[in-house]
């Protein structure tokens, strides 16, 4: 009878996440994904099937570990130019920690190999359409309120939000000069009067 391994699953999501965030999908092996979590392969196959499957729970570990602060961020105010500062501050924080990696899991995985398969794919476009909904409602919230003045509809001023947001988390992978990346985001949000 083979050995087994006690493992914790909830540590083990963790440490597959960070490598899947450090390394992305397609440079992680399945040798390097037991390693990390520290699993045997029977304890891998049956608590996670394959490496899709265990890409997609970390998916969803980083949006109810990391997703979910800087979403608590924003709404921490009803002011939306207060809370998109907020959310902003909380991602200088992630981006200047050394103990996270740079960019954003979610970001850094829309890559092809990632998007050809369709459930991955529908993942990452449910979790954008998400977010969006969240940026909208907040912003919406703020101008019903007449705490936010703004041009913009509330959706095109979070797609626009969520744009930049995508490209300073691309510019973050190369560049992670923080007091400039936060003097831009400060001019970016000057520019839209928040």
């Amino acid at each position: 009878m083979g050995r087994s391994k006690i493992v914790d699953e909830s540590a083990a999501l963790d440490r597959a996440m960070r490598l899947f965030w450090h390394q992305g999908y397609a440079n992680t092996s399945i040798k390097q994904l037991l390693t990390e979590m520290d699993m045997l392969n029977g304890s891998f196959y049956h608590s996670f099937k394959d490496k899709k499957t265990v890409f997609l729970k970390s998916l969803q570990h980083y949006n109810e570990e990391v997703t979910s602060k800087r979403q608590a961020a924003l709404a921490s105010h009803d002011n939306f130019s207060l809370g998109i500062r907020a959310l902003f501050a909380e991602i200088f924080r992630t981006l200047a920690s050394k103990n996270e990696p740079n960019g954003c899991l979610i970001v850094n995985s829309m890559e092809d190999e990632v998007l050809r398969i369709e459930e991955l794919k529908e993942f990452l476009n449910e979790s954008f359409d998400l977010f969006i909904q969240f940026l909208t409602d907040r912003a919406q919230r703020s101008i019903d309120m007449e705490l936010t003045s703004n041009d913009l509809p509330a959706r095109q001023l979070a797609f626009i939000i969520a744009t930049y947001i995508q490209g300073l988390f691309r510019v973050s992978n190369i560049n992670i000069n923080i007091k400039q990346l936060k003097s831009q985001t400060d001019d970016f949000l000057s520019a839209l009067k928040l």
